[in-house]
């Protein structure tokens, strides 16, 4: 695949900039995004190793070659016995190999405090050039990303009609089962090695623990309810988030409910190329706390999405990260009362050259948002 070409040649040119004389990548999504091939390293260390001006190298256990030597991107191969291996037959000792005692590397922010250790002898640079390459979507990536996004509303609304007053969240989780199905019809298939379909509502008031996992009895009650619709279709991830209700809101519930959109529709509003990411939540959490919300929020604007679900940029005070044209991110200001419950929504979003483009495509609105209203 061309793509993946042009992805190994831009890193090339990061390790050019750098003064490095090589760039090692060794987890599974690096994997998949340079290459388009899915691997689970398990305990068994595997290396691309990028050196400007000669074809990556790729350094893989003998149990792997065989599956190595499909991959398109031109490449060459060397194996290691195992791990751990006999004398000469360790992976350390075939990159000794590949790579000078004094070549000067880098390696990826995401590697295994293990490999790092390993790697000391070349005092290697932990550097993010794996991560700002994956900011920018491609066209191939964008279309991904859309068709996720499709699925990430397909399954909140499959969530929410299995939502109703007194139920349990056992009920609704049986849209995660639906989705799936729908999504291997539609798709023809569902990669179990880079998918991930979960749909999950937490109920009031525990919508105000949005790290606490729902149980499945947690039961539907009068108070705001999250539904959060978060997953990975094929490679590529979106997320959908809204607070709804399942009797009709209370007064001060409708009241804290609206200052939250308007503080999306705030984050909205700043969306565009070369805007800083840290003044976009600063000026959303300026506005919260000027209403009075100042000791009810827990987490920041937003954040990337792309192969993860979580990745740069992030949407938050003391971000370095500019917005640029085809980057996704989620918008999903929260505002959070201990006891009563949780207001957030979330999109999936991405940058136009001009503006966004909201990917997924929800009602924000306290009425739609009330079900059976």
């Amino acid at each position: 695949m061309p793509e993946h070409k042009n992805r190994l040649a831009a890193l090339e040119r990061k390790v050019i900039e750098a003064g490095l004389d090589a760039f090692l990548i060794s987890t599974k999504d690096s994997i998949f995004y340079f290459t388009g091939f899915r691997y689970e390293p398990f305990e068994r260390p595997f290396f691309i190793v990028v050196r400007p001006g000669a074809r990556p190298v790729f350094l893989t256990p003998r149990i792997e070659a065989e599956n190595m030597a499909t991959i398109a991107v031109p490449h060459e191969i060397v194996e290691y016995i195992d791990y751990p291996a006999p004398a000469g037959g360790s992976y350390l000792e075939a990159l000794q190999g590949i790579l000078p005692g004094d070549a000067s590397i880098g390696v990826e922010m995401s590697i295994t405090g293990e490999l790092l250790v390993a790697l000391s002898d070349w005092s290697p640079q932990v550097v993010p050039f794996v991560e700002q390459l994956r900011m920018v979507k491609s066209q191939t990536e964008l279309a991904a990303i859309r068709k996720a996004a499709k699925y990430s509303d397909r399954g909140l609304k499959l969530a929410m009609e299995l939502a109703r007053l007194g139920g349990t969240i056992s009920e609704t989780d049986k849209a995660n089962a639906l989705l799936r199905d729908e999504i291997i019809r539609e798709e023809g298939y569902l990669d179990p090695y880079i998918s991930n379909v979960w749909q999950g509502i937490w109920a009031a008031p525990y919508s105000a623990q949005p790290h606490r996992f729902p149980e499945p009895e947690d039961t539907l009650i009068e108070g705001p309810n999250v539904g959060l619709s978060f997953l990975r279709v094929n490679g590529y991830s979106a997320e959908t988030e809204r607070t709804f209700f399942v009797a009709p809101p209370r007064k001060e519930d409708a009241e804290v409910f609206n200052t939250m959109v308007e503080a999306g529709r705030i984050g909205f509003s700043q969306l565009r190329p070369g805007v800083s990411c840290h003044d976009i939540d600063h000026k959303v959490m300026e506005f919260l706390r000027a209403e009075g919300f100042g000791n009810n929020l827990l987490h920041r604007v937003g954040h990337g999405i792309g192969m993860g679900g979580h990745e740069g940029p992030w949407v938050a005070e003391g971000s370095d990260d500019i917005l640029q044209e085809n980057m996704v991110i989620s918008i999903e200001p929260g505002i959070y009362w201990r006891g009563q419950g949780g207001f957030r929504h979330s999109d999936t979003v991405l940058i136009t050259a001009d503006g966004y483009e909201m990917l997924t495509d929800m009602p924000h609105d306290i009425a739609s948002m009330t079900l059976g209203s």
